[in-house]
């Protein structure tokens, strides 16, 4: 049997059940016919000036908040031992430069030696060749007479001996040539040595300049113009190679992003143009979409068991605004929720 009590209570908790299935309805049936409003953080172009170099800085030309252009030197690296380093290179190059010339003039006098002995040797050979012809025919000739009886034995023995001294000369004219020839392949050895030279100043000249490029490096300077908005090092602080030294934002590249549904991804495209709206509500700034994500954000709206719905993901969408009134965390609205 129901008592009066738990009537009332029954009929209290169905007036109650019924109220918020109500209200959770028009909730629901307003969100579906609005745009929804999105939120997003400003961004801006910024980089860490690192050091190329390691060593001490000498002096630090800048503060945080200060303008600064593109080339501005910011700050110097100790350079006196990149300076001892470059005056040794050139020194270098300065001494197998001395040695080149030196190869060089000695590659021509021997050439020019070996090429007037060998004409000096080409010219005896000549020689010899027509000398030893002669005496030749003249040893035959009188050897034909001594068989005969015409002339005496001791004067054939004079000519016969001038043949083999013609024999001689000629087989040394050959060697002459030969050793000439000797002399030429010389100044081949001192042509490959001459080259092997160059190439040691040409190794010694680009040790020169990746010296000149460490020296370069220790003037630290400004990549584009923009602001100084962090310092990290004191002058006096010994640095290492890519360790930075101050940051600079530039104040006309700069964007909001925009964590948007999956489900309102369509309202939005590429080169599209909005407006949005700062947490002072004077600020507005007008951009153009200049990306939408291809891969998702962690952020997720999560289904929940009531509603019966699935997980809805977030794209980025990035909106060039580059407006010097925007200074990087900034929250800002979207005014036009994208296309309809």
């Amino acid at each position: 049997m129901i008592t009066t009590k738990n009537t009332t209570f029954m009929r209290w908790l169905t007036y109650t059940i019924l109220f918020l299935l109500t209200v959770t309805t028009l909730t629901g049936c307003g969100s579906n016919g609005t745009a929804p409003e999105i939120w997003g953080r400003g961004e801006a172009k910024e980089v860490d000036i690192n050091s190329k170099i390691p060593g001490r800085v000498v002096s630090l030309l800048v503060k945080e908040g200060d303008k600064v252009t593109k080339g501005q030197v910011l700050a110097h690296i100790d350079s006196r031992d990149i300076v001892a380093q470059a005056n040794q290179a050139r020194a270098n190059i300065k001494a197998l430069d001395a040695q080149t010339a030196q190869a060089t003039t000695v590659t021509l006098l021997q050439d020019q030696t070996a090429k007037a002995t060998l004409h000096t040797a080409q010219a005896q050979l000549e020689k010899a060749k027509s000398d030893l012809a002669l005496a030749e025919s003249d040893n035959n000739r009188f050897g034909e007479l001594v068989t005969s009886g015409a002339i005496s034995q001791q004067l054939f023995d004079t000519y016969h001996t001038k043949y083999q001294v013609a024999q001689a000369a000629f087989t040394q004219a050959e060697a002459s040539i030969a050793a000439a020839q000797a002399g030429l392949l010389q100044t081949n050895v001192n042509t490959a040595n001459e080259e092997a030279m160059r190439s040691k100043v040409d190794q010694a000249k680009a040790t020169l300049q990746q010296v000149e490029v460490s020296l370069d490096e220790t003037e630290i300077r400004a990549p584009f113009d923009g602001i100084i908005t962090a310092k990290y090092v004191e002058e006096g602080t010994m640095v290492s190679q890519g360790m930075p030294l101050v940051a600079i934002q530039d104040p006309l590249d700069n964007w909001v992003n925009l964590k948007v549904k999956e489900t309102d991804l369509s309202r939005y495209s590429i080169q599209q143009s909005v407006n949005l709206q700062g947490r002072d509500s004077n600020l507005i700034l007008s951009g153009t979409i200049v990306d939408i994500s291809k891969k998702a954000e962690f952020a997720t709206y999560r289904a929940t068991s009531e509603r019966g719905d699935n997980d809805i993901i977030t794209f980025n969408v990035k909106i060039q605004v580059n407006s010097d009134k925007i200074r990087p965390g900034m929250r800002f609205k979207l005014m036009n929720g994208g296309k309809s």
